[in-house]
């Protein structure tokens, strides 16, 4: 049983301000301006008919002397994730929306959106134009009624100089989506003042779900728990420390928190690496590696392995898979230029830890299958640059001295290895992969290759990259890293659930350079037959999770899911990255 529990009703929320400063981002505060106006037509009319309405976003014109095109397709999904309502609003496909747009010859006005409007069958029409001169920014947006009823809803905003407080815009989306649509999202916030007037909920209107208080990991303190109105499902939720999804009843939200840690966490596993009977934490940081051991509601360092820092670690998990009854500790390391590989094995061997496999080009992955226990997964980096996501995905096995492999699990291109897990995800008795795509979002592919099913949603989220090569001398390549991701019968009720956590971005990953993330938490799925259905999740929490992982790591002999929270970066000059870890008890 984890001690020194905390009472979520005695939590604040408080988001550090964050000043970035790009015009781009300036540009986003126009969009949900922009937005704004358009949620009080739809949401208002859509309540009013009872039946959905359809709206066709056409990619906005860029006028720039500098290449912007990536916007085109970043302010259509922003739209299409917002405008989106199930049963009250659906955005037309963006391949129905181009083909109908490549029918329409001439300059896109009024008159030419009803024409696509009608050939698409659509209610509503949204097109503009940004133009980027210097550091002035002219937004021009048009919504079209196509039956001609309405007149069109116009939007014209322009920019001067540097915006800031990005936060804010994030905060605003949240805002619009509650107050103007009816919908209301998982996030306490400040309300944001805007001189668009709200449009009023109708009775037709589903009512509000309880909002989610966000938990400050810095102000958890040890010391009893309080209890909290949350939902239930018809399938109970394991213990107290998850909150349902549907329905209504009372539980209390528990967990254990560690002492804040001056380091960045990049990864964390749980396992038996010295063979005392004991599980013991292993952390890594970007260049060591840290082993600790829960004692007395503490956890208790027992050894740190200091790396080069010519090496960024990225991975770590723990597995006996040579057999020898000392777990070892695989740890998956980018060179100094994160553009390649530099893999390495720690193994104790009675008195220290020795490096059993050097330079090793494989990204390693540990799951536990039933059965058989952990086993060990691989994906090799064939050379300098290539992507990760282009390899095929190894079953490996211990052999002369080296980790090997043996069968292949999953064709190239399906994934990559460190948003990766396999086992029995749909409860039928088969075995399939369940891995992140490049855009975050989960999909379930069988091992032919097949992808049977894909999340509307993206889930997961890290600032961890790879370097690929430069498109151009001015900017860099990046291509973020999955999270990892969980099989698990949490409830011990013979059915498998799929872990999964969720870090919010400020910028909606619009930008996928400029990641922040702000609050974040994790989320249990179950395969309802047509995909993974959410039926538990934690409370919200201020910071970002980087890593977790389940197992038995304070050694009472039952499971609990633990968590790695970045509360700080420490991205920036001068400051301290600031970390923490967070258990939660599962039954």
């Amino acid at each position: 049983m984890i001690k020194g529990f905390v009472d979520f009703s005695t939590l604040g929320f408080n988001k550090e301000d964050i000043f970035l400063k790009t015009t781009y981002y300036a540009i986003f505060r126009s969009f949900f301006i922009i937005f704004a106006f358009l949620a009080i037509v739809f949401g208002s009319m859509a309540s009013a008919t009872g039946k959905p309405l359809y709206i066709a976003v056409v990619p906005f014109k860029i006028n720039a002397e500098k290449d912007l095109t990536f916007l085109k397709d970043g302010i259509v999904d922003m739209f299409s994730s917002r405008l989106s309502w199930e049963d009250r609003v659906t955005v037309k496909s963006r391949q129905e929306t181009a083909k109908a747009l490549e029918a329409v010859a001439g300059p896109l006005n009024e008159s030419k959106a009803q024409e696509i409007g009608v050939k698409l069958g659509a209610d509503y029409v949204l097109f503009g134009s940004l133009t980027v001169f210097g550091n002035s920014v002219s937004i021009d947006a048009k919504v079209v009624d196509v039956s001609g009823t309405r007149p069109p809803l116009a939007f014209f905003n322009q920019i001067h100089g540097i915006e800031k407080v990005i936060p804010e815009i994030n905060l605003f989306a949240l805002d619009i989506n509650e107050k103007v649509f009816g919908r209301v999202m998982p996030s306490q916030k400040v309300p944001v003042t805007s001189q668009t007037p709200q449009a009023q909920p109708s009775q037709a209107q589903a009512p509000q779900a309880q909002t989610d208080v966000p938990a400050h990991p810095e102000k958890l303190v040890a010391g009893g728990f309080g209890e909290i109105d949350v939902q239930e499902s018809q399938k109970t939720a394991p213990s107290p420390a998850f909150i349902t999804t549907q329905g209504t009843r009372d539980q209390s939200a528990q967990f254990w928190k560690s002492r804040n840690f001056k380091h960045l966490i990049n990864g964390m596993a749980l396992g038996d690496v010295d063979n005392d009977g004991r599980i013991e934490t292993v952390i890594i940081t970007p260049h060591a590696v840290h082993i600790y051991r829960y004692e007395k509601n503490r956890l208790a360092k027992t050894k740190e392995i200091p790396e080069s820092r010519n090496k960024n670690f990225i991975g770590v998990d723990v597995a006996d898979i040579n057999g020898n009854g000392y777990a070892e500790i695989f740890v998956t390391s980018l060179n100094a230029h994160k553009n390649n590989l530099t893999s390495f094995v720690l193994e104790y061997n009675g008195q220290k830890f020795n490096k059993i496999v050097k330079k090793s080009p494989w990204y390693y992955r540990v799951v536990e299958l039933p059965g058989r226990g952990r086993v060990l997964f691989g994906q090799r980096q064939k050379g300098t640059g290539e992507n990760p996501f282009f390899s095929a995905i190894f079953e490996m096995v211990w052999q002369n001295s080296d980790y090997v492999p043996e069968n292949k699990l999953l064709p190239p291109k399906r994934a990559n290895l460190m948003g990766f897990t396999f086992g029995n995800a749909m409860n039928t008795g088969k075995n399939v992969a369940v891995a992140y795509d490049k855009n975050d979002r989960i999909r379930i592919v069988e091992p032919s290759g097949k992808v049977v099913w894909t999340s509307s949603e993206r889930y997961g989220g890290s600032t961890i990259y790879f370097s690929l090569p430069r498109t151009d001398q001015d900017s860099e390549n990046l291509l973020y890293f999955p999270m990892c991701i969980h099989i698990r019968d949490l409830d011990a009720d013979g059915k498998y659930e799929v872990i999964a956590a969720r870090n919010y971005d400020i910028a909606g990953r619009l930008l996928e350079r400029f990641r922040k993330f702000t609050d974040s938490q994790i989320e249990v799925f179950s395969w309802n037959g047509l995909g993974l259905a959410d039926v538990w999740k934690t409370r919200k929490i201020s910071g970002y999770i980087r890593d977790f992982e389940i197992g038995d790591f304070d050694n009472d002999g039952k499971d609990e899911l633990i968590a790695a929270v970045i509360m700080k970066e420490g991205s920036i000059v001068w400051t301290t990255p600031q970390s923490s870890l967070i258990a939660y008890e599962l039954k």
